[in-house]
């Protein structure tokens, strides 16, 4: 991915370094465990090393960078144990989750969620550039949930799940899909939405739980062969 040079500062935001250097992250330009120099990034990105080393402190919040005395800013990566501990905590956050809201969702937003699983469903072929459209499919996908876990109703659980959930790591298990996959996904999502729209609050919670494993046995599987080339 080339970017034009520009010298050290001129016209360039804080902000737009940070989306910068999140997509050569993203996009895998810089891999799990490879250090950021903070000289090295100035002189890629044209500017001066004061925005990049801002720009890595909002990283390492975002979850994306480690910072360590005497190393400096990594990227982090995720173990097939991580992604095992993530998705199982996630199972069974979101699936509870699901149940509490089964009996607490209001019409408004079930709505949202209706919008939402259209808007994904949507979403192939309106974008020339894969890395935005797969931005704007984690976002979509992330409200969706999001908005199941705040009609549950349950401020504790809402921190726990926001603390369990790894954004760099949904996209880039977005960013693998294939069409079937999506398709698998966006299935899962009319599925939920039924189960709530019915107030079925056992099925609401098994099919939750279901699509968080698909999930997580997908990105395994692909985390396996990115592991072995």
């Amino acid at each position: 991915m080339g970017y034009a040079v520009r010298g050290p500062g001129q016209g360039t935001r804080p902000i737009e370094i940070l989306e910068r250097l999140r997509a050569l992250i993203l996009t895998g330009e810089y891999g799990p465990d490879e250090r950021l120099i903070e000289e090295q990034l100035a002189e890629r990105l044209g500017v001066s090393r004061t925005p990049v080393r801002q720009a890595l402190t909002m990283l390492e919040a975002e979850g994306l960078v480690e910072i360590a005395p005497n190393r400096g800013a990594t990227v982090c990566s995720f173990s097939i144990e991580d992604v095992w501990d993530i998705y199982d905590l996630r199972a069974v956050l979101e699936g509870h989750a699901a149940r509490r809201a089964a009996g607490r969702i209001e019409r408004r937003e079930l709505k949202r969620l209706q919008e939402l699983a259209v808007e994904m469903e949507g979403l192939p072929g309106r974008f020339d550039d894969h890395e935005e459209e797969i931005r704007v499919l984690v976002a979509l996908n992330q409200e969706f949930h999001d908005t199941i876990v705040q009609a549950s109703c349950n401020r504790r659980l809402e921190h726990l799940i926001n603390r369990t959930v790894e954004i760099p790591l949904m996209f880039k298990a977005f960013f693998w899909y294939t069409p079937h996959e999506r398709t698998i996904s966006n299935h899962f999502h009319r599925q939920i939405l039924k189960s709530l729209e019915r107030g079925d609050a056992d099925r609401a919670e098994i099919i939750m739980r279901e699509h968080v494993y698909e999930g997580r046995d997908f990105v395994i599987g692909a985390l396996k062969e990115d592991m072995n080339g």
